[in-house]
């Protein structure tokens, strides 16, 4: 009985901390695809909650957007961005802040932090 109690005990504190969220200063940065991809993915989550996001992976449909940006549920939320183009505005920043995973339907993108 003690043994399952502190089994118990043990996977609910590594449960409870494996989901800690960095502080926002520390999500805060420039994300990109590799520098010789000429799809030239850009995300920049700046401290004032503001964002930039550049997509040219379609030359016909290049997306350039700005707006404010904001943390829900451990995700980063881009918001107020008018593009004519759908685009990946929620986030997942994982890594120690290092990549910034996102996903729409069946595509799938991480971007490295620069």
């Amino acid at each position: 009985m003690k043994a399952t109690t502190q089994i118990l005990l043990l996977a609910s504190l590594f449960f409870f901390t494996s989901f800690t969220m960095a502080p926002e200063s520390e999500i805060s940065g420039r994300y990109g695809a590799a520098d010789s991809d000429p799809a030239q993915i850009e995300l920049v989550l700046n401290e004032d909650y503001t964002f930039t996001y550049q997509d040219y992976s379609n030359s016909a449909k290049k997306i350039e957007v700005s707006g404010n940006w904001n943390l829900k549920n451990g995700h980063v939320i881009l918001n107020n961005a008018e593009a004519d183009v759908k685009f990946h505005t929620k986030r997942k920043i994982t890594g120690d802040n290092k990549v910034a995973k996102s996903r729409m339907g069946m595509t799938f993108y991480w971007l490295v932090r620069k």
